[in-house]
């Protein structure tokens, strides 16, 4: 068993699992457009990206790999996925940065919802829907 107050694990959390056919170009999406760090990444000897994850700076993070690969997890196809950030600012700077990258559809602009929440949303290169906002959930 592992005393909690000396391990740097994680708490646990939802990782969804998204597939690039660029994970190179997914890779500076999520790390120069939308602010995550990558943590891992593993590749086959001919690239193949078999496992990649990247952090989100305020908890939780995704899961990546190549698109089209062997198996069930190649064949996703474009998933949807909600970023929450703990702050408005924080939304804010990906919005600034994410808007511009090539391959990236604005669907909504930033903005405020009546729910509370500060948010925007866009589409990758590879179809997958992100959202990033600060509505935690009811």
């Amino acid at each position: 068993m592992t005393d909690a107050t000396t391990t740097t694990a994680p708490a646990p959390t939802v990782w969804p699992s998204v597939g690039f056919t660029d994970v190179d170009a997914g890779v500076r999406f999520l790390t120069e457009g939308l602010g995550f760090t990558v943590t891992a990444c593993y590749r086959d000897e001919d690239g193949t990206v078999a496992h990649a994850e990247a952090r989100w700076p305020d908890g939780g993070g995704v899961m990546f790999g190549t698109r089209g690969k062997p198996g069930d997890w190649g064949a996703l196809g474009p998933q949807g996925v909600y970023v929450v950030a703990a702050e408005p600012a924080t939304v804010d700077a990906a919005w600034e940065r994410v808007r511009g990258l090539a391959g990236v559809e604005v669907l909504r602009e930033l903005h405020d919802t009546d729910y509370g929440s500060h948010e925007f949303g866009v589409r990758d290169a590879d179809g997958n829907l992100w959202t990033v906002g600060t509505y935690r959930g009811a």
